[in-house]
């Protein structure tokens, strides 16, 4: 399938300057997992098939557009299919950490998670040969008192976190955090520090300049549920004000064939389908309008002001 086909009808994509950049993310997850978590819920078994061929699906789009992106792997993942990380790794996208499993880090008792994000950081590394530098938390699951995690993953040896929302959503988000990559305050990380060990990068939201929360445009359910002409439009203005932009992306919502809805929550059936029809449209027109690259490029000068300062 030649992607670009869905390329074609994005809006006026001719004024967006080519050097304009943002970075990419992948959260690489089966979609069970993402599912609302539930008291008592049984934990969902890893696809291995699924996420193989969901893997080559993405792989081969960010190949004919040629843009490199953050994948940010769950841990049960790499257990479960530590070949198609590799293979992520030789098309020379960068691996981060999405955590052991898809459970908010809070639900997990402090000292056995610490002990969980270090095997993945050390099988990560095994697999790929890279050094595991970045983190994000499942369900973007991290509140503004809860800088204990950012303070753990600073102590394991991460240079940055990607899990703040600076929005507010049903589920997630912190509406007065920085729109900016900016160090947290593990005290209340809503608010930021001078320096510090770790460099938080928000998800993009819009506007990017304003003082007032703003709307959730990072990509996602919200890549698919907005306009594809709104959404691009968003996105412009956030490049124009001279933000770079931090956009992510699931496997399922490039997959509008992934399952049927039965026996799922009202909640998991509004995530998991809305926009999904449009979801391959919108993320080839992303990638046909925007230039996109891994974390690791585009936020390059923190990162290194980071390891500079702390010797990682």
């Amino acid at each position: 399938m030649n992607f670009r086909e869905y390329a074609r009808d994005a809006h006026d994509s001719s004024k967006m300057q080519p050097s304009c950049h943002g970075a990419l993310t992948v959260d690489l997850e089966d979609w069970k997992n993402a599912l609302n978590p539930k008291p008592n819920m049984k934990h969902a078994e890893i696809d291995e098939s699924y996420i193989r061929e969901s893997t080559k699906r993405i792989l081969h789009i960010l190949e004919e557009f040629e843009t490199k992106a953050t994948f940010f792997v769950l841990g049960e993942v790499a257990l479960a299919v530590p070949e198609t990380v590799k293979e992520i790794s030789r098309h020379g996208h960068e691996i981060g950490s999405h955590s052991p499993a898809h459970v908010p880090p809070r639900n997990i008792p402090r000292d056995k998670y610490r002990s969980l994000v270090k095997r993945d950081v050390e099988l990560l590394g095994r697999i790929t040969g890279q050094n595991i530098r970045g983190f994000r938390a499942p369900y973007f699951a991290v509140s503004r008192n809860e800088g204990w995690l950012l303070k753990m993953l600073a102590e394991i040896g991460f240079v940055y976190d990607s899990s703040v929302v600076p929005s507010w959503t049903p589920l997630y988000g912190i509406p007065n955090a920085p729109k900016n990559p900016y160090y947290p305050d593990f005290n209340d990380i809503s608010k930021q520090t001078p320096g510090g060990p770790i460099l938080e990068l928000p998800v993009s939201v819009w506007p990017s300049w304003s003082t007032l929360p703003g709307l959730p445009v990072g990509g996602g359910f919200f890549m698919r549920l907005w306009p594809s002409k709104l959404y691009l439009q968003a996105l412009r203005g956030n490049i124009r004000s001279g933000h770079a932009l931090n956009l992510y992306i699931h496997l399922a919502d490039l997959d509008q064939d992934k399952m049927t809805g039965d026996g799922l929550a009202l909640s998991d059936r509004v995530i998991q389908y809305v926009g999904i029809k449009k979801g391959m449209r919108n993320f080839s027109q992303l990638l046909g309008t925007v230039r996109l690259g891994t974390i690791s490029e585009v936020f390059s000068q923190q990162i290194e002001a980071v390891r500079n300062h702390t010797g990682k």
